[in-house]
């Protein structure tokens, strides 16, 4: 009898262990500013990792560059969405980590006043060019988008970096003759903004490297041990990342309103954001966003980002292949 009560105790255990190891928990940590944060409250506040059998416990942080001190240390299983160079950068240094998912468009236009007399980009030769700050990835784009794309040397190249606020007064001042400005920006401004486009970031740097992906501005990186033991869980990660990516391309309404609750905007900027939500944000991970990222990485190591070369081992495209084909199934 006692043997039999010792049999039955173990198999009750042996479930629990079993169901638990189906619910276990996921770490994931995203940075509470930036577009980052938005698409991190969404999945949070959605619950779309619960709906999917997962149990998260979030970590947000104040930098982003704690994120992948957070995952280096296993202090997190996954990062919702890592900055491109310090993601790429885990690649260079071989640390056991790997970028399972694109998730946020370099999303910004190439704008010049109304009256200018600049038509296109290609007369942005030896003209003065509002960007972000060396080291930035926008910076680094425009870059490669006038030099590589456009055949301007580096004497020729004039970018001029600056927060986009002062970007603004600049032109409106005629201190620059264009800036790199985000559509968010744009769309808030509205027509006061008195600006004409030129083209677009994303479209550039699609004709640059000859395949229809944009620019990549985050990215998801998993810690390859916990890839490797929980495959099941990272595909549920993804699966549940994708939704809820989709459903905020839906429901701008409701985006808005946990942007105005979770980051405390304003009602205006909140709809802003959400009303360009399907150009910022995206769930993919195919062997285009591959070659984009690759092409990126060769143009931060250019800029002095870092040094070495990104290896295509640095991509795990596995899970995503399978959450997508799972989505499928279940349409």
């Amino acid at each position: 009898m006692k043997k039999a009560i010792r049999i039955l105790a173990t198999g009750f255990i042996a479930l629990i262990y079993a169901g638990g190891a189906l619910a276990q928990e996921v770490r994931v940590g995203y940075w509470a500013s930036g577009s980052s944060a938005a698409i991190g409250l969404v999945i949070q506040e959605g619950k779309f990792l619960e709906a999917e059998g997962l149990k998260p416990k979030w970590t947000t942080t104040t930098q982003l560059a704690e994120l992948n001190r957070a995952l280096i240390s296993k202090s997190i299983d996954i990062v919702l969405s890592g900055g491109t160079v310090p993601s790429l950068r885990l690649g260079v240094e071989k640390v056991p980590a790997k970028i399972i998912l694109a998730n946020l468009v370099a999303d910004a236009n190439f704008v010049v006043p109304k009256n200018s007399p600049i038509k296109s980009v290609a007369d942005l030769k030896n003209k003065k060019v509002g960007s972000t700050p060396p080291g930035s990835t926008m910076y680094a784009l425009v870059g490669a988008i006038l030099g590589d794309g456009y055949g301007m040397t580096k004497d020729e190249i004039k970018q001029i970096p600056s927060g986009e606020a002062q970007l603004l007064t600049f032109l409106q001042r005629g201190e620059i003759d264009a800036a790199v400005i985000r559509t968010i920006t744009l769309r808030t401004l509205g027509a006061q903004a008195d600006l004409r486009i030129l083209s677009t970031v994303p479209d550039e740097w699609k004709k640059l490297i000859g395949v229809d992906a944009p620019p990549i501005l985050g990215l998801t990186v998993v810690d390859q041990g916990f890839a490797e033991q929980h495959m099941d869980l990272t595909i549920k990660y993804l699966i549940a990342h994708i939704k809820a990516t989709q459903w905020g391309a839906k429901n701008p309404e409701k985006v808005a309103q946990i942007l105005e609750r979770g980051l405390q905007m304003n009602a205006s900027d909140a709809e802003a954001l959400a009303a360009t939500w399907s150009r910022t944000y995206i769930a993919t991970f195919d062997e285009a966003d591959i070659t984009s990222l690759q092409r990126m990485a060769k143009v931060f190591a250019a800029s002095g980002n870092f040094s070495g070369d990104v290896e295509q081992s640095a991509f795990m495209t596995e899970p995503y292949q399978k959450a997508k084909a799972s989505i499928a199934a279940s349409k």
